[in-house]
């Protein structure tokens, strides 16, 4: 899982941390008051950590897989646009260049290279 509110990103990894560690249960966090945080949504921060390290149930552990296969579909989709984007640029460019290299080419040793060649229809 990742965090993706500024609350989240500041309490998600200290209950991921003393839960375990400290053999700190989500209820005993509560109630010490160590993290503002509800006992129903540390459980679920824990249980999408095990499910994300190959712990927990199974049906947990699958929904898991198949978050990190969406969010590695969606960064792969946004990485295959930058590269099409790039990619008609480049083609740009080269068009360009190439106009660029027969008008050089025509003006310095004044030859015509766009000359309608004969025979050829219009």
């Amino acid at each position: 899982m990742t965090p993706h509110t500024e609350f989240q990103k500041k309490y998600y990894q200290q209950v991921i941390e003393d839960s375990p560690k400290d053999s700190f249960s989500p209820r005993k966090i509560a109630k010490l008051q160590l993290v503002p945080v509800s006992v129903r949504q540390m459980y679920h921060w824990i249980a999408i950590f095990e499910a994300e390290n190959g712990k927990g149930s199974p049906r947990r552990i699958m929904e898991a897989k198949k978050s990190k296969e969406q969010e590695e579909m969606e960064s792969l989709k946004s990485r295959i646009s930058e590269l099409e984007e790039s990619l008609r640029l480049e083609r740009l460019r080269n068009r360009l260049n190439e106009k660029k290299i027969i008008n050089i080419a025509e003006a310095r040793w004044h030859i015509e290279i766009r000359k309608k060649k004969a025979g050829t229809k219009r």
